[in-house]
């Protein structure tokens, strides 16, 4: 089972109608949020792919087919079993019982104080993944600082193309002191 990596994507503008419903028609479907205020709209992927890395790249692609510009990467940080259990590639009921269940485990993370509407409780990515990455899988996919990383690839993309010495700048990724 290939994991799936929830994530949003902030655009520079908000999305025109047309725009959202041919977000809204690809093959995950993801939501398109407009904020006013911000002047910017927000696009919240369910995007299954072997990386994360790989998930961000073809969300950016698909904005991108569509019209709106990426600038910035953000997680979803409030998960239920199932959403975490779907970002591990593993059965959600499985997870369940390592989680909440008969093999609830010492040190598991606790559930998040508020209660939404539904049956299903919420808890924080962040103590899932860490919780996860320690007790059941060292080898987990990438996580948050592949977010930040797309950030910054995402801004460099909008400056980078005037700036003298770009390539030089670039070597500093790789190199090593």
């Amino acid at each position: 089972m290939m994991p799936v990596f929830q994530f949003r994507m902030v655009v520079d503008t908000p999305p025109t109608e047309a725009q959202a419903v041919a977000l809204v028609g690809l093959p995950d479907a993801p939501a398109v949020e407009v904020a006013p205020e911000e002047q910017v709209g927000v696009v919240w992927f369910d995007r299954s792919a072997p990386r994360l890395a790989t998930a961000i790249v073809s969300a950016a692609h698909d904005l991108e087919r569509v019209g709106l510009r990426p600038i910035r990467v953000e997680p979803r940080d409030q998960v239920t079993v199932p959403e975490a259990a779907a970002r591990l590639g593993r059965p959600a009921e499985w997870f369940r019982t390592w989680l909440t269940g008969t093999l609830g485990e010492p040190g598991a993370p606790s559930p998040m104080p508020m209660r939404p509407a539904g049956r299903e409780r919420f808890f924080s990515w962040d103590d899932v993944e860490a919780w996860a990455r320690e007790r059941l899988d060292p080898d987990l996919p990438d996580g948050p600082p592949v977010l930040t990383a797309a950030t910054l690839v995402l801004r460099l993309r909008r400056c980078g193309r005037g700036v003298d010495g770009l390539p030089e700048l670039l070597d500093l990724i790789e190199a090593r002191p």
